[in-house]
């Protein structure tokens, strides 16, 4: 008797063991969810109740999803904002909703991911001291922004993008452009104008021809080659990024330069490069090298820029021969870049012709140095000399160069003008 109370009593235990998780699963189960909120759209300008007049105050009270919706009547408006959260900022029309920047500062800052712009005109101020940077940045920690159907005028660089994975599409550009560091590999470009002209960038290319372009970005690209373009006031006007065996030749920047960053054994000839003026944000400088090797410049002309005739940093084995390089606040800067080879240039009304630093074994042989000379010319540069220890600050000390052989009289190049 007592083994068959004890048998239904396991046989009781057991069932209530199987019963209890169920019924809390089925209260799992059945326990209501939260429902995402709506996102909304804030209206600026119009003569809506309730409607903001500044762009930056909706952008304060928006919240992320949100659009805010800018009218034309009430353009220009004259302020430089910040998107602080993933906001959708949209403008009525692109012609006639203007953003002018106030001050001296990026005209649209993006502070979030996943922003959008669309539908402006962005411009500069007409005052000479209130200068903006950007027309829009984008920092180095937003990725997938999405720039569209909008115009950036008179701005010393259209849009910075510090990031990758961006969407810029379908923009205009007028007297500035794009700027992409090299580490900001994966962005989408497509559709872009610089001054009327197609906006070329590529990634992972090869065996391409570009002409008539308005502004040129490579990007891990071979084989390609720029020709035929003038292109005018876009800092960086054509620039490789870890982009080898191209040739860049016949072009015309004005107020433009060229850029190789990683960039090896291409060849860059008979271009003419000049009036490079004063930038707010960067060097003035009309070829530059950085860490850039076996590099050809030949025949280029290169002239009346504020800053460099060309700059060449941590940059080996490159020839730089039968330049015309004239009235430049410096001739060619070398430095930590060893083993180049400068020959039969014309140095003409530089400022300084040439300087160097920590640059070693540079050849100089046969340039123009501006007169006609019977002895060696003598460049002088600078050496760095750090004493044992670590993080000890260097001691600079003069060093010289010197080109044996000068020209006697100017080449004649037939480099284009």
């Amino acid at each position: 008797m007592f083994r068959k109370t004890l048998v239904l009593c396991v046989i009781a235990l057991f069932i209530c063991i199987t019963i209890v998780p169920s019924n809390a699963i089925k209260q799992v189960v059945e326990k209501p969810l939260t429902m995402p909120s709506v996102s909304k759209t804030l209206y600026v300008g119009g003569n809506g109740s309730g409607n903001y007049t500044r762009i930056q105050d909706a952008l304060d009270n928006a919240s992320d999803g949100d659009t805010v919706f800018v009218y034309n009547d009430s353009s220009p408006y004259h302020e430089c904002i910040e998107i602080p959260r993933s906001i959708t900022l949209l403008g009525e029309d692109k012609f006639s909703t203007i953003i002018d920047g106030e001050k001296r500062l990026n005209i649209i800052t993006v502070n979030d991911w996943y922003a959008k712009i669309s539908g402006f005109t962005i411009k500069k101020n007409n005052d000479p001291n209130k200068r903006p940077y950007y027309g829009i940045y984008i920092g180095n920690d937003y990725d997938e922004i999405t720039i569209s159907d909008t115009i950036i005028s008179n701005i010393e660089t259209g849009i910075s993008v510090g990031s990758s994975f961006n969407q810029i599409i379908d923009n205009t550009f007028f007297n500035c452009g794009l700027y992409v560091p090299f580490y900001s590999f994966g962005n989408t470009v497509l559709g872009n104008k610089v001054n009327n002209k197609s906006l070329v960038y590529l990634k992972n290319q090869y065996q391409k021809t570009i002409e008539d372009a308005g502004q040129v970005i490579l990007i891990d690209c071979q084989n390609i080659n720029i020709k035929n373009s003038n292109i005018s006031n876009v800092y960086n006007g054509i620039s490789l990024r870890n982009s080898d065996n191209c040739i860049i030749n016949d072009n015309i920047l004005t107020h433009s330069n060229i850029i190789l960053l990683d960039s090896n054994k291409n060849e860059v000839k008979n271009n003419t490069i000049s009036l490079i003026k004063a930038r707010t944000m960067y060097e003035e400088i009309g070829i530059r090298l950085s860490s850039s090797n076996e590099n050809i410049l030949s025949k280029n002309k290169i002239y009346s820029n504020r800053g460099y005739g060309f700059k060449i940093e941590y940059s080996n084995y490159n020839i730089i021969s039968n330049n015309e390089i004239k009235d430049n606040q410096n001739g060619i800067y070398l430095h930590d870049s060893n083993e180049n080879f400068i020959k039969n240039n014309n140095f003409l009304e530089n400022n300084k012709n040439a300087d160097f630093l920590d640059s070693k074994n540079t050849l100089w042989n046969s340039n123009y140095w501006g007169k006609s000379r019977i002895f060696p010319k003598i460049i002088i540069g600078s050496i760095t000399i750090r004493p044992p220890g670590w993080g000890t600050p260097g001691v600079y000390f003069l060093w010289i160069n010197i080109d044996w052989i000068p020209a006697k009289e100017p080449y004649d190049l037939g480099v284009v003008i």
